[in-house]
């Protein structure tokens, strides 16, 4: 049974069982005493090297989970395809963009280097099922020189676990800055324990849980709640309508639609209706063949409901000739729409396509949805006009189309500094 904790600082520690998807785990009971403990000599614990010598050490754990052979990428593959729903395709697929921009040493070194004071202790608490949500800021904590405690979330609970352990078989006292665990969130003392005594608490969660744990917490904190993300397609009579559909799908498919950075909204600009017709049926072959290389995961039951009942709700407006269009696969949806507003998508692979005139529609096309949008997916690549006028909506992230799920270290989550909470007056 693999071991769901990481918990170096603490002699012994009580497990039990607990299911995640269709497998069980090893997870850690901790008390609010042994919590505090645990915090205690996380905090005891004093730097280790200099940020190179982190940095090597982090990049050399996370090279591990790039290597086709190595045992710790295997147990990955085997495991967390069962623990978040996602299919082994996916996983295979997600793995080198979660660690490949941790395996760059220069790049850590660089971005956890700045002159200022880092945080004694640092604790994050995750959420969703996608992998690796925590890692990123755990790379940069452990590079900066902080201690750092990891919540993880019951969608995926292991890889910042088995993370630790290959960080461990490579360095092991910077591993016994690094502590993990898992319990239910917003219950025990565990949890208290950790909300009140990190320097730093960093959160990724639903609008809820976020204001939930700043009301509980004195200190720093930074929470990341619930956002969105759009693409835009430009369309000329220049433009490769083929490849900006298989760009397009790759975004669409990725995690299954269930990341901040998975697009909801393609809005094709400055299309006649022909052109973004054809855009459409190249979207509906491409959405097929990525189902080909990475089958969508399961639905629960009332994932299945919304996708159908919209579905439905498309076809009778197509046979009642409101102007829009449906084209759907066993495991993709696309919603044609003539009118260019927003609308939040069931996700699973369903996608709106909507027409825009200008660029500069796109403010009034999203609307009161704006401050949710994470990243705009641009394609093709704008113009150094087109990027201004997206870049005055105040998005955090611009991308290619195609790349939207590839942010790197610099990622400004949120349009706050990556190094956030991590190091001392470092927010915007």
């Amino acid at each position: 049974m693999e071991r769901a904790f990481h918990l170096p600082a603490l002699e012994r520690v009580r497990t039990r069982p607990a299911a995640f998807g269709t497998l069980a785990l090893a997870v850690a009971e901790l008390s609010a005493d042994e919590m505090g403990q645990l915090l205690a000599r996380l905090r005891s614990r004093a730097a280790y090297g200099g940020a190179g010598d982190r940095a090597a050490a982090v990049a050399a754990a996370a090279r591990r989970f790039l290597d086709p052979d190595d045992r710790l990428r295997l147990r990955a593959l085997e495991a967390l395809p069962n623990v978040t729903g996602f299919s082994r395709a996916m996983i295979e697929e997600a793995l080198p963009r979660v660690f490949a921009p941790l395996a760059d040493a220069q790049a850590l070194a660089a971005m956890a280097r700045p002159a200022a004071q880092v945080v004694g202790l640092f604790g994050i608490v995750a959420a969703g099922n996608i992998p690796g949500v925590a890692l990123l800021k755990t790379a940069l904590a452990l590079t900066a020189g902080a201690s750092c405690v990891v919540k993880t979330a019951a969608g995926e609970p292991l890889l910042t676990a088995l993370f630790a352990e290959a960080l461990g078989a490579i360095d092991p006292s910077l591993a016994s800055a690094l502590a993990v665990s898992w319990w239910e969130g917003g219950s025990g003392g565990g949890e208290e324990a950790l909300v009140r005594g990190v320097d730093s608490l960093v959160a990724y969660g639903s609008d809820v849980a976020i204001a939930a744990l700043a009301a509980r917490r004195s200190g720093r904190f930074v929470g990341f709640g619930h956002k969105l993300s759009i693409a835009v397609v430009l369309l000329d009579r220049a433009s490769d309508v083929q490849s900006l559909a298989a760009a397009a799908a790759v975004d669409v498919a990725l995690y299954d639609q269930l990341g901040c950075l998975s697009p909801q909204t393609l809005y094709v600009v400055g299309a006649e209706l022909s052109r973004r017709r054809e855009f459409v049926e190249r979207l509906a072959e491409a959405l097929e063949e990525v189902e080909c290389r990475w089958p969508r995961g399961g639905l629960g039951e009332g994932d299945a409901v919304a996708i159908r009942r919209l579905r439905d709700e498309y076809e009778w407006r197509e046979l009642g000739g409101g102007g829009v269009s449906l084209r759907a696969g066993r495991s993709w949806t696309i919603l044609e729409d003539p009118t260019a507003g927003f609308r939040p998508s069931p996700l699973h692979r369903t996608i709106f396509v909507r027409p825009l005139e200008t660029i500069g529609d796109l403010r009034h096309a999203v609307g009161e949805w704006l401050p949710r949008i994470e990243c705009v997916g641009m394609g093709p690549w704008p113009d150094a006009e087109t990027r201004v006028s997206l870049e005055a909506l105040g998005v955090p992230r611009i991308a290619a189309l195609g790349h939207m799920q590839d942010p790197g270290l610099d990622w400004r989550q949120g349009g706050l500094d990556p190094m956030a909470g991590i190091i001392l007056g470092k927010q915007r």
